[in-house]
C-alpha cells in the first residue's frame, strides 16, 4: 500500500486501546495454539512493525505460513492501525484453515479502511465462507449501493440470497455480476445456478452456456449446462458437453453416468439444426499471406540438420501402436527397406494404399488400392515420395484418439518419409524430416498464424532450437526410437496441415535462426501464458537453476508484481496490464479464470492416486516469486500428502486440470465445519517458465521485434545462425 494512503488511515478516529486488546487477545491466543512461548515484556524492543510486515509477506511465499501470521501479529500488537499487517493475516489465517480468525481480521481492517471496497467485499466473502449468510448482506448492504459495481461483491451478494432461499434476488445480484464483468466466468456460472432454482430453465441454459463460452476447461460449469440440457431433453446437446468432459477427465464416473439410459436415438433425433459456419480463424479476417494460393512444400536447401519424429504420442511422448496406416502420396512414392535403401514397391500418385502387420509374426504386408498385396518386409520400411517436385504423404483418416496431437481425427499431410516398424502387434510410426520442414509443421500448430509477425518469428526460432536442444542434449526419446515426438511432451507438430503463405514467409524469414547461450543451443522452454509473470526455473523442484530461467515481469513500465498474499489475491482477481492480459490475439481466459469445485467431486479425484481419505482440506505452501505454487498439502482422515511437482500441482486440483499453479482458493465451510466448495482464483496456462506465447504476441504489438522478445524472455541469450 502506498505510504499516502496508509497515513490517511492511520488517521482515522478509532480507539486505539480496543484495537490493541484485540491484537492481543488474539496474538496470546494463536501462540498458545503453537505452544509458543510468549514475549516477555522485559525483551528488548523488536523490529519496527513495517518489519514484520514484509518478513510475514516474504514467510508466506516461502511456505511457511505460522511465521507469516506470527509476524502479522507482532505488527499489529505494535501498531494497532497497519492495515496492510491486518488483511495480509487475515489471507493467511483463511488458508491455514481458521476461517472465523480471518473474517475477524478483516472486520478490523474494515474499521481501519471502511471506504476500501476491495476489503469490504473480502470481509462479506469470509462471512460467506463460514455460512453466514446474514452477516454478508449486512456487510455488503453498508456500502454496495454507494460503491462502483464490484462483480465479487455482487457474486457474494447473488451466493447469499440463494443460500437464503431468494433465487430471484440473488439472480439480480448475479446478473449485475454478469454484467459488470462479462468475461467472469464464475458470475455465469453462479447466475445460472441460481435461475436453475428460481425454475429460470432457460435461462439456466444461457448463463452456464455463457460460463463455458468464457472458458471452456471450466468442467464444473460444462457438467451444469449439460444436465440443464439434459432436464430440457435436448439429448445431442448434453451429449456434445459430456465428450468434451470426458475428454478433460477420462476417469470420471460422474460424467460417463450423465447419459445413462438415453438412447442413441434419442440423442441423434433431438440434433438441433445446423448453424452457419464460423468464419476462419473465429472470425478474425484473413490476411493477404494467408489468402494467397499455397503451392506445393518444396524441401529447403542445403546440409540441415534432419530429426526422426514419433507420431501418434501418449501424452507422456511414449509410441502408441496402429493396427493398420493407410495412405496416399501427392506425387509417386517408392517404398523400401529403412536400413538397406532396397526398394520393395513404386506407386502412383493419389491411390490410398494400405500397411498392416502380416499375419505371421514379424512381418509386415503392404497392399494397393484394389486390396492386392504388392510387398512384404520383414523389416521396417520407408515411404519416400517425389520430394523434390513438392510430394507429401497423407496419412489418412488418423483417428482422433491417436496420439495427444492428432485429436480431431482426419487426414495428416508430412513433408519427409514415414518410417513405418512393428511395435507391439502394431504399428509405429516415424516421420524423418529436416528440422526447417519440421518448423514449418510446428509453428502454426503452437501458436495462432493470425498473431503479429514478431511474435510468430519468436515462435519459430524457439520451436526449432527447442527441436535440436531435444535431439542434441536432453535425448529424452533414444530409447522410444526418435528423437522428438509430436505432442505437448515436447511441442505438437501437425506437419503441412497448419501452413499457409503466412507461416512459411515467416520459417523463411528466419531460416536457420537459433537461440545461443555460450555459443551453444539454448534450452528455451515455453508455455501458453504466464498470467503476468514469469516463472523462475530454479524454483520449481528438479527443473535445475538454467542462467536464462528467470522470472519476469512480463508487462509494460513500472508494474509492481504481487509481493504479499493481499496483493497476489487482488491481482488474480484482477486484470492487471501485461504483455500477455487477453486481447484480440490472447482469449481472455488464457490469462485468467476461476473455477468451483465441490469438496465431494474434488476428494473423488483426488483419492484416484493419494488416498488421503476424507478430505479434509488443501493448504497452499511454496511459491515462486511469481506467484505460482511450487507445493500444496492436502490432508485427509487418512493421511496428509505435500505434492511438489508443477504438473502433479495443476493435475490433481480439480475435474481434469488447472490451467496452471498460479492461483489462490477459498475453502466454504459446511455447518459441520468440513470443507463443502472450494473456489480458485488462478492465471496463466502452462508452468509459466521461459517465453510466453501470449505475451510475446502483446510485445509484437507493442512494438518490440522478434529478437527483443526472445532477449526479454531468455536474458542473457543471443540470437545464433546455423548457416546451411
Amino acid at each position: 500500500m502506498s505510504g499516502a494512503r496508509h497515513s490517511n488511515l492511520t488517521a482515522r478516529g478509532y480507539t486505539l486501546a480496543r484495537v490493541r486488546h484485540i491484537a492481543g487477545v488474539l496474538a496470546c491466543a494463536y501462540l498458545f495454539h503453537l505452544s509458543a512461548a510468549p514475549l516477555s515484556p522485559a525483551q528488548a524492543p523488536g523490529p519496527l512493525p513495517q518489519t514484520n510486515v514484509l518478513e510475514g509477506h516474504r514467510l508466506y511465499y516461502t511456505g511457511d505460513h505460522p511465521k507469516a501470521l506470527e509476524n502479522y501479529l507482532k505488527a499489529v500488537r505494535a501498531d494497532p492501525k497497519n492495515l496492510e499487517a491486518w488483511v495480509n493475516g487475515a489471507i493467511v489465517q483463511a488458508e491455514i484453515g481458521d476461517a472465523r480468525r480471518s473474517a475477524e481480521w478483516f472486520a478490523e481492517a474494515l474499521e481501519l479502511a471502511p471506504q476500501d471496497q476491495e476489503v469490504r467485499t473480502a470481509l462479506a466473502e469470509a462471512e460467506f465462507r463460514l455460512g453466514r449468510a446474514t452477516r454478508t448482506l449486512e456487510v455488503l448492504d453498508a456500502f454496495i449501493s454507494n460503491a462502483p459495481p464490484d462483480p465479487y461483491a455482487f457474486i457474494a451478494r447473488g451466493r447469499a440470497w440463494l443460500t437464503l432461499g431468494e433465487p430471484r434476488k440473488a439472480a439480480a445480484a448475479l446478473e449485475t455480476a454478469a454484467e459488470t464483468a462479462p468475461e467472469l466466468s464464475l458470475a455465469h456460472y453462479w447466475l445460472g445456478k441460481a435461475r436453475e432454482t428460481a425454475g429460470d430453465r432457460d435461462g439456466s441454459i444461457e448463463a452456464y452456456r455463457r460460463a463455458v463460452q468464457k472458458d471452456s476447461y471450466f468442467t464444473t460449469a460444462r457438467y451444469q449446462l449439460g444436465r440443464a440440457y439434459l432436464r430440457s431433453n435436448r439429448f445431442y446437446e448434453a451429449w456434445k458437453q459430456v465428450m468434451h468432459l470426458q475428454d478433460s477427465d477420462p476417469r470420471n464416473r460422474k460424467f460417463r453416468g450423465m447419459l445413462a439410459g438415453v438412447s442413441k436415438r434419442a440423442i441423434e433425433s433431438s440434433r438441433p439444426e445446423p448453424e452457419d459456419a464460423p468464419r476462419p480463424n473465429g472470425g478474425a479476417p484473413k490476411t493477404s499471406a494467408e489468402a494467397e494460393p499455397l503451392g506445393p512444400p518444396l524441401p529447403p536447401v542445403g546440409r540441415l540438420p534432419v530429426l526422426r519424429v514419433g507420431l501418434g504420442t501418449s501424452g507422456l511422448g511414449k509410441p502408441l501402436p496402429r493396427r493398420e496406416l493407410a495412405f496416399r502420396c501427392t506425387r509417386a512414392f517408392n517404398i523400401i527397406e529403412g536400413k538397406t535403401g532396397k526398394l520393395l514397391v513404386s506407386g502412383p500418385r493419389g491411390e490410398t494404399w494400405k500397411i498392416r502387420p502380416g499375419k505371421k509374426a514379424s512381418r509386415i504386408e503392404i497392399f494397393d488400392e484394389n486390396g492386392h498385396r504388392r510387398a512384404v518386409s520383414s523389416r521396417s520400411l520407408r515411404i519416400r515420395p517425389d520430394a523434390a517436385s513438392g510430394g507429401v504423404t497423407v496419412l489418412r483418416d488418423v483417428p482422433a484418439d491417436y496420439g495427444s496431437s492428432s485429436r480431431g481425427g482426419g487426414d495428416r499431410p508430412l513433408r519427409g518419409e514415414i518410417e513405418v516398424a512393428l511395435m507391439r502387434r502394431g504399428l509405429s510410426l516415424v516421420n524423418v524430416v529436416d528440422l526447417e520442414s519440421y518448423t514449418h509443421g510446428v509453428l502454426a500448430s503452437e501458436m495462432p498464424i493470425g498473431s503479429p509477425m514478431e511474435a510468430l518469428k519468436a515462435q519459430a526460432v524457439v520451436a526449432r532450437s527447442h527441436a535440436l536442444f531435444i535431439k542434441t542434449v536432453t535425448k529424452r526419446h533414444a530409447r522410444d526410437g526418435f528423437d522428438i515426438c509430436d505432442g505437448q511432451h515436447c511441442q505438437v507438430y501437425w506437419g503441412v496441415r497448419n501452413e499457409n503463405a503466412r507461416s512459411r514467409a515467416v520459417v523463411e524469414a528466419t531460416r536457420g535462426r537459433v537461440a545461443a547461450y555460450g555459443g551453444r543451443i539454448a534450452h528455451v522452454l515455453y508455455a501458453s501464458n504466464c498470467g503476468g509473470h514469469t516463472q523462475s526455473g530454479k524454483e520449481l523442484q528438479g527443473w535445475g537453476d538454467v542462467p536464462y530461467w528467470k522470472g519476469v515481469l512480463d508487462a509494460p513500465g513500472a508494474i509492481e508484481r504481487p509481493y504479499s498474499p493481499w496483493t497476489l489475491r487482488l491481482w488474480l482477481r484482477s486484470r492487471p496490464s501485461a504483455f500477455c492480459r487477453g486481447s484480440s490475439y490472447v482469449h481472455p481466459s488464457h490469462f485468467r479464470w476461476t473455477r468451483v469445485i465441490t469438496a465431494e467431486d474434488l476428494e473423488e479425484h483426488i483419492n484416484r492416486t493419494l488416498k488421503v481419505g476424507k478430505l479434509l482440506a488443501v493448504r497452499t505452501l511454496t511459491r515462486s516469486r511469481s506467484g505460482h505454487l511450487n507445493a500444496v498439502a492436502v490432508r485427509g482422515s487418512k493421511a496428509t500428502k505435500v505434492v511438489t511437482k508443477e504438473i502433479a500441482i495443476r493435475g490433481l486440483l480439480g475435474d481434469g486440470s488447472q490451467r496452471s499453479g498460479l492461483f489462490v482458493v477459498d475453502t466454504e465451510y459446511g455447518k459441520d465445519g468440513k470443507p463443502k466448495v472450494f473456489t480458485f482464483y488462478g492465471g496463466g496456462w502452462g508452468h509459466g517458465v521461459g517465453m510466453c506465447q501470449s505475451g510475446a504476441m502483446g510485445r509484437a504489438e507493442y512494438g518490440q521485434t522478434y529478437a527483443e522478445i526472445l532477449q526479454a524472455y531468455y536474458p542473457g541469450t543471443e540470437l545464433g545462425n546455423l548457416r546451411y
